[in-house]
């Protein structure tokens, strides 16, 4: 392949990023200056990058092929479950009728398809997934039947982007977000049986209400709706709306709260959901409408619970628990939350997804690791017993082949005497000592997490390369005050963590402190440039994508 196709090839995705840090590394005789020799490929201008090799084009083929599943729940009735999938350029979406069975395929759109919801209602099988055109943004939701196999435009409204749909209990109604040409929120309505004759009945803007909005959940009968008014991950109040009155109701009202994921109880006296209120850790909660008050349910962890889903009858919980990165599935009886029931984990590994059967108790899962690049799996509440459903293939890799990170510590900050910095670290197989590439997450509310990553095994396994993802102060799964740690004026303060991990870097025998580069995305970007700018005789290089800068 020629050089000048592979890199218009590889830069559709982070093929090229990755290229060009393995380029940054190897070709650096460590920190200091350097000659440099310019060059043009297309629209790049490229200095001191040296070409692109055959060999390593031929070598990233099999991880840009590796194929993963999301797991979207179950498929009404219990009969399988609904996953999305990429068997030709795009994921779609696949049903998936016994474990380990064939991956039927449902929808062939041109666009790919990264959500869907499903009514369980067993009078109108159906579901709703929402994609856009050419990347456009503008998402638009569709009806799925999965009587006749029939796909119908639900939503209407060029230039508007639509989300957050959810079912109302009679599988027929159904509400969502909206957000039109102006930038403004409409919570709208709708019927499946009449699709395109949406409505709006909410208009946030228009009664003095502020922030996002998203809607949660829809009552028996499509009377009242749970919506979530977002201002930022740790600010953020849940409200009950009624449609024909127009009256709002706070299950949460406090200012500096997270709440989110709010669930009505299959009685409708209560709500479930998740909020940090009075505490470090989200935690599950539950409002009670006859005396207006919420209580905590699950046993407190010195954890995020990111995720939970109820059985049918409500008698069982599965909470999914984000230990430092790693996930823990975690099931519980209702009426004694004092011990787990049955637990699902394989460290270190990511799980999403969570969705109890309609009939059994049953708890379907997705889960990505390193040697895991993204399958559904069954957790039998009453064995422990874990099935797994799917296998998605590698690219003809074996998964074996696959580095596992090693979670590690560093002491981080100014004042090193206050926290620890968590990170994970890939190391290759190889001896050493090797170049090492610092990924920094975006966000900064979010988390790097050990889920499958074929670009950072390419790293690591061809080009030999160590990873390290550090999760710098202001990430999220360490607790409210972790992430509060670079706020305001204190933003700059996190650079001192990558600092502190190159301190730590220098103390290791396979690393070579002298080829260390930083990267990253949006945030991360601003970081990486941050970085080359603080420890510049330190640094080997960096690759910003999309980051901040003046």
């Amino acid at each position: 392949m020629k050089q000048s196709n592979f890199l218009r090839k590889v830069a559709r995705g982070r093929g090229f990023t990755a290229v060009f840090a393995c380029a940054v590394l190897l070709a650096c005789n460590g920190v200091g200056a350097v000659e440099i020799e310019r060059s043009t490929e297309g629209a790049l201008q490229l200095e001191n990058v040296p070409p692109v090799q055959a060999s390593d084009a031929k070598a990233m083929r099999p991880y840009l092929e590796s194929r993963s599943g999301v797991v979207f729940g179950w498929l009404p009735h219990g009969d399988g479950a609904l996953i999305g999938t990429r068997f030709g350029d795009t994921q779609q979406l696949h049903a998936v009728r016994s474990p380990m069975g064939a991956r039927t395929q449902l929808t062939f759109e041109q666009e790919p398809i990264s959500s869907a919801i499903i009514n369980h209602n067993t009078a109108a099988p159906a579901m709703i997934y929402a994609r856009d055109t050419g990347g456009n943004e503008q998402f638009q939701l569709y009806g799925y039947n999965l009587l006749i196999n029939e796909t119908t435009l639900l939503t209407e409204g060029p230039s508007t982007r639509n989300e957050s749909p959810a079912y109302a209990p009679d599988g027929f109604q159904f509400a969502y977000t909206r957000i039109d040409a102006t930038g403004q929120y409409q919570i709208r309505m709708g019927d499946t049986r009449e699709p395109g004759k949406t409505r709006v009945v909410f208009a946030p803007a228009a009664n003095g209400a502020r922030g996002t909005w998203y809607v949660n959940d829809v009552s028996s009968g499509g009377e009242k709706l749970l919506l979530q008014n977002y201002a930022s991950i740790l600010d953020s109040n849940l409200i009950e709306f009624n449609v024909k009155t127009q009256k709002r109701l706070a299950i949460t009202a406090a200012k500096g709260v997270g709440a989110r994921a709010a669930r009505y109880a299959p009685d409708g006296k209560s709500v479930f959901y998740l909020s940090d209120a009075g505490k470090d850790y989200v935690q599950l909660f539950r409002f009670d409408f006859a005396t207006k008050k919420s209580t905590q349910i699950s046993p407190y962890m010195l954890h995020d619970i990111e995720e939970y889903s109820f059985n049918t009858d409500a008698s069982q919980v599965a909470l999914n628990v984000n230990l430092d990165g790693s996930s823990e599935v975690q099931v519980y009886k209702l009426s004694d939350m004092s011990k787990a029931i049955a637990t699902a984990a394989a460290k270190p590994s990511v799980i999403s997804g969570l969705s109890f059967h309609p009939r059994k108790n049953l708890v379907l899962m997705g889960l990505s690791s390193a040697q895991v690049a993204g399958d559904a799996f069954v957790l039998d509440t009453a064995t422990s017993e874990i099935t797994p459903w799917t296998k998605h293939e590698m690219g003809g890799l074996a998964a074996t082949s696959m580095v596992l990170p090693e979670r590690i510590q560093y002491v981080g900050g100014k004042d090193k005497t206050i926290y620890n910095v968590q990170a994970f670290a890939y190391r290759p197989r190889t001896a050493g000592p090797h170049p090492v590439l610092i990924f920094i997450h975006g966000g900064p509310e979010s988390q790097a997490r050990p889920n499958f990553d074929a670009w950072v095994q390419f790293l690591v396994n061809e080009m030999h390369i160590a990873v390290l993802v550090p999760n710098v102060r202001g990430s999220t799964g360490y607790g409210r005050l972790f992430t509060q740690m670079d706020d305001g004026i204190k933003r700059g303060d996190s650079v001192g963590d990558i600092g502190s991990l190159l301190d730590w870097i220098s103390t290791q025998p396979d690393f070579d402190a002298k080829r260390v580069a930083l990267m990253g995305g949006s945030y991360g970007g601003f970081m990486t440039l941050a970085g080359l700018v603080r420890y510049s005789d330190r640094l080997a290089g960096g690759v910003n994508t999309v980051g901040i800068s003046d």
